[in-house]
């Protein structure tokens, strides 16, 4: 190896050190943003930065109160809020916002509610349960006060995206070593020339390696905008099919005649709007507003004169068959539902609008996030430039020292 190689080698890991160094420092106080609770503040594979704050300085409010670190679901459920409806095991964190804190007897206690969830956290009591038949009712009341105890922390900072590398950085790892290599290849192969002297002066001048990756580049692009205008490219939004398909797997589904659709198949829905309409809460599914797309598996189907009807349900409900909670009653901040296994419902057929075949993992994130791809591209032509131009600048200080 030239003596430019090994300086260059030397500034990369300086590189890294720098840019790693807040995360090994505050490693204690990192954590990942899992689900889309909080959305639009803060997404599925966000890491965010927490740090201790006094109970008496952490503020309240549901636009502008401290987003904290809750230790887990016990906190909620110890205290009466139904289990059945936080999908999490003990210990599991959440991070949700503080909009409401009060003093008792000298001690803090403060009330929690997701960005992008309609129900306050523990506000879910049962009334009556049974195996076949349970009424639950929502109440703004009923929500559950946790003291300082349950908080780990508070959110300073995030990072977007950067979770991703602990879901998905074997895979990251390798399309970065592999992309590197090849650029490596081609630019040894054509030497790779970024500047020429001009009157003493040095410019940037087009390669053959750099005009390969600035193509790769727009083709990226270009298949981000087929992803984007095209209805059989889907982004899994939510984790109601997991492990079959995780959030921000891209499916990509085709039309069948309903006839050819299979018990077992995964299924695009239209609209959340087949389920709301017949009496289903939407409370309870903050993930799917009324316009919104459903992917779930069909798990029976009937025709009725004609026309083919299909039940389904997500791969990660448990036992529960979509639309089985039924609204009995509803009030401003009030709802009493009832969980019923006959409320079963059967989609017409033309609520079906596609069948999945194929998923791409974490590409689907894509699909919704153009100019974060955008982003992405731009600043790896920029890193390319400075890397070979620093690379250029060690080689003439060399040459020049060495005169």
């Amino acid at each position: 190896m030239k003596k430019s190689d090994y300086i260059l080698i030397a500034v990369t890991i300086l590189v890294f050190t720098f840019v790693l160094a807040p995360i090994i420092i505050f490693n204690d106080s990192l954590y990942i943003i899992k689900g889309g609770s909080m959305e639009p503040n803060l997404y599925h594979g966000d890491l965010v930065i927490v740090m201790d704050k006094e109970p008496a300085d952490i503020q309240a409010g549901y636009q502008d109160g401290d987003i904290v670190v809750i230790k887990g679901p016990e906190y909620y459920t110890d205290q009466g809020a139904e289990p059945d409806f936080w999908d999490l095991l003990n210990n599991t964190q959440i991070i949700h916002r503080v909009i409401d804190k009060k003093l008792i007897n000298g001690t803090w206690y403060f009330l929690t509610k997701g960005d992008n969830t309609a129900m306050i956290d523990g506000s879910i009591r049962t009334i009556f349960k049974s195996e076949d038949y349970s009424i639950f009712e929502y109440n703004e009341s009923n929500g559950v006060y946790i003291t300082k105890d349950a908080i780990l922390g508070i959110v300073i900072f995030k990072i977007p995206f950067i979770g991703y590398l602990q879901e998905y950085g074997l895979l990251i790892s390798l399309f970065l070593i592999i992309s590197m290599l090849l650029f490596q290849l081609f630019s040894k192969k054509w030497q790779f020339q970024l500047f020429r002297s001009k009157r003493g002066e040095k410019r940037l001048v087009k390669s053959k390696s750099y005009l390969i990756f600035s193509g790769i580049c727009l083709i990226v692009l270009f298949l981000q905008i087929i992803l984007i205008q095209n209805p059989f490219f889907l982004n899994m939004t939510n984790n109601s099919m997991n492990p079959t398909l995780s959030q921000n797997d891209l499916v990509i589904s085709t039309t069948k005649d309903p006839s050819e659709i299979l018990v077992g198949d995964v299924v695009i829905i239209k609209s959340a709007h087949y389920f709301y309409d017949r009496g289903f809460p939407p409370i309870l599914w903050s993930n799917f507003p009324n316009n919104s797309y459903i992917i779930h598996r069909v798990v029976d189907k009937l025709n009725v004169n004609g026309t083919w009807h299909f039940m389904t349900k997500g791969d990660n409900s448990g036992y529960e068959i979509d639309g089985m909670y039924r609204t009995v009653s509803s009030s401003p901040g009030y709802i009493l539902f009832e969980y019923n296994k006959s409320n079963i419902i059967y989609l017409p057929q033309e609520a079906i609008i596609g069948v999945v075949e194929f998923k791409i993992p974490f590409i689907g994130f894509w699909k919704d996030n153009f100019l974060f791809s955008v982003s992405i591209i731009i600043s790896l032509q920029v890193l390319i430039i400075i890397f070979k131009k620093t690379n250029m600048k060690i080689e003439i200080t060399i040459r020049e020292t060495n005169k």
